[in-house]
């Protein structure tokens, strides 16, 4: 009699614990699921903004180039005189600069939020690091560089050129605009040195968009592949 109690308990014991078990698998199944498709959708979301940087990037690097090209020829003594009219954006290279704010709302909500764990590339987490963080800082400061340079540049003009500043800001430039400003510059060793020092910000800048954009790179690749592989 013993025995038959014990091998009734025994069996409802074990269909318990099978019980408990299979349940448990089943919902680790279902949750192991959950987060293959939140990781999914996350990067996706991430390759969308890489998109939109790529389309801010390529802008940037227009502007960024092209004033690069226009302070180097203002610089430049022997750059012929004439061909100063064909620059473009003159006094908006000198008296200005230009910032830098890709799209990243994704990203530091990942990060913000913890979910940017659930990628499970290394890679991908490691280029999204050094793009968002390390490339993005190298590319901030010098642009804070620049723009302190850019202020000495402002403060001499006004201080030295008022008239021929407010020129080139707010009224109808002659065609010898450029010409005059590039006189200005050559005989004027202070102010030679404020566009040097706002040169070298801007080339300091332009590498760190290269390595900005050379991770961007890699990132739309590794994000590609992922998704890729996710759906066969």
């Amino acid at each position: 009699m013993k025995n038959k109690y014990l091998v009734k308990y025994s069996l409802e014991f074990l269909v318990i614990v099978l019980g408990v078990s299979v349940s448990f698998y089943l919902s680790e199944i279902s949750k192991k699921r959950d987060l293959k498709v939140l990781s999914i959708s996350i990067q996706q979301n991430l390759l969308n903004e890489v998109i939109e940087i790529e389309k801010y990037i390529k802008e940037r690097e227009n502007a960024f180039f092209s004033d690069t090209k226009t302070i180097i020829a203002l610089q430049n003594k022997k750059f012929n005189l004439d061909s100063l009219r064909l620059l473009n954006r003159v006094t908006v290279t000198l008296f200005n600069y230009r910032g830098f704010s890709p799209p990243n709302s994704v990203y530091n909500s990942l990060v913000s939020d913890g979910n940017l764990g659930l990628i499970e590339s290394s890679k991908i987490k490691e280029e999204l690091s050094k793009m968002h963080i390390q490339h993005f800082y190298h590319i901030k400061s010098n642009v804070e560089d620049e723009n302190i340079a850019k202020k000495k540049i402002v403060d001499y003009f006004q201080l030295n050129y008022p008239k021929f500043f407010l020129d080139g800001q707010f009224s109808e430039k002659s065609e010898n605009y450029n010409i005059e400003l590039k006189k200005i510059i050559n005989t004027e060793l202070t102010l030679q040195s404020f566009i040097h020092e706002k040169r070298v910000a801007m080339i300091l800048k332009n590498g760190g968009l290269k390595r900005y954009n050379n991770s961007l790179i890699k990132i739309k690749k590794l994000l590609s592949d992922n998704l890729l592989k996710s759906k066969l």
